[in-house]
């Protein structure tokens, strides 16, 4: 592909990019997924272009979008794209496996909501904390509207009632800003990962190389992470009993984080059981109710030990 046509592509890429960052701030539900699927052009884009075609196309995306929104909204979803999409495309270029694709997305897309929260309370004077206080209180206002009211009635069992769903309320709130840092570095992974299954999808049709990410049955962890996670597990209770950083936050955060991450491989390997004796639409339905039924932290540990001594080799999936 000679310059003319990789300035054209850049342009293209740009324009689609335009149109999603100005489409998920005008257009309600459907743009949600737009802001969903931001990286996509700049992921795409940076398989098939330099790395200097790929940030100019980005930042112009941004600065012509700042014309049409806002300019924080603007240069801030410009900067998620190619934040999460740049090093997802380096990483499928070089032939790196997806695991490590998404860690790079998801190592960038927290870089970049870290930046975007920073100028939005710059700009504004409002801090992502004080949002989600903000619409904690409305709920808990609207609630004692509510109280109020029914006891008017004569509802005497409204009281405790409401005076229970407020305490969860605050008990919310609590936990949310205990853990919001680990909070944003699983979204972002998460982000990331979806990115990268949607960019595997147009892989295929545009005749790019790329590293499947496999069946969800089979997925698995090197074991190297289960021996770092535990270790910093172990360090963050030993900082916290030393005193030097808040104790709660930081094993909070840490066990959240080991929650979530092991979590996604013990459903794997349930799902991987399941298919043994069920087909696949039947063992979806009872992983989902597993799921909702709770008992997270019990499939988390199953998904540690999993990824030591790997319980699949005794069996082979039907999937």
């Amino acid at each position: 592909m000679n310059r003319t046509n990789k300035i054209t592509e850049a342009g293209l890429f740009s324009a689609i990019l335009v149109i999603f960052i100005v489409g998920a701030f005008y257009i309600p539900i459907l743009g949600g997924l737009m802001t969903l699927f931001l990286p996509l052009s700049t992921l795409v884009l940076t398989t098939r272009n330099k790395v200097s075609y790929v940030v100019v196309s980005a930042l112009v995306a941004g600065l012509i979008s700042s014309a049409l929104v806002t300019l924080v909204y603007g240069v801030g979803m410009a900067l998620i794209a190619l934040a999460v999409g740049l090093p997802i495309g380096l990483m499928v270029k070089r032939g790196q496996k997806p695991l490590h694709a998404v860690f790079a997305g998801g190592i960038g897309a927290v870089i970049a909501f870290f930046l975007l929260f920073f100028l939005l309370e710059w700009t504004t004077g409002i801090s992502l904390m004080e949002e989600i206080e903000h619409s904690f209180t409305m709920s808990m206002d609207f609630q004692d509207t509510m109280r109020e009211t029914l006891t008017g009635f004569g509802m005497d069992g409204a009281e405790e009632t409401f005076e229970e769903s407020q305490q969860i309320l605050e008990d919310m709130l609590y936990l949310m800003g205990l853990i919001l840092p680990s909070i944003l570095i699983i979204f972002s992974m998460f982000y990331a990962l979806v990115n990268l299954a949607m960019a595997q999808q147009i892989f295929k049709r545009i005749k790019i190389n790329y590293h499947p990410m496999g069946r969800f049955s089979e997925f698995s962890y090197p074991r190297h992470l289960a021996y770092g996670s535990a270790g910093m597990v172990a360090l963050a209770y030993f900082i916290g009993n030393m005193g030097w950083i808040d104790a709660e936050l930081l094993v909070s955060n840490f066990m959240y984080l080991f929650l979530m991450i092991f979590g996604f491989q013990g459903f794997a390997v349930l799902y991987f059981y399941l298919l043994k004796f069920f087909g696949k639409i039947p063992s979806r339905i009872l992983l989902a109710a597993f799921f909702l039924m709770g008992g997270f932290q019990y499939v988390a540990l199953f998904g540690f030990m999993d990824v030591l001594f790997n319980f699949r080799k005794i069996g082979v999936s039907k999937e």
